[in-house]
């Protein structure tokens, strides 16, 4: 019979990704509780660990957001983590179905 690893709580297993539907308002605040480096389709990109209201989301860095990110000033992606996001809503296209659909971009970092 072969040994069962130990398995851990299911929060660990499951991740809440931020979505257009979750923001509010542009002025709504999300602190940067932690960031990681994670493999996604191939490619390396920065995910990123939010709370607002006490709701805790995960939220992975496309190239415009991180550009974002690096523009206003943050020369490395753990300098981050304390910052505080906004985010405003934008149509973007789907690059495995070509729709449509609702995004999230960074607007505002302090």
């Amino acid at each position: 019979m072969e040994e069962q690893k130990s398995v851990g709580e299911w929060d660990s297993y499951i991740s809440n990704f931020l979505k257009a539907v979750d923001v509010s308002s542009e002025d709504q605040i999300f602190v940067v509780v932690s960031a990681e480096e994670v493999d996604n389709r191939d490619e390396k990109t920065i995910r990123l660990h939010l709370e607002t209201d006490q709701i805790k989301y995960t939220f992975d860095l496309n190239k415009t957001n991180a550009v974002f990110l690096k523009d206003n000033g943050i020369k490395h992606p753990k300098e981050v983590v304390g910052k505080k996001l906004c985010f405003k809503k934008v149509n973007v296209q789907n690059p495995q179905t070509k729709k449509e659909v609702e995004g999230l971009r960074i607007c505002k970092v302090e």
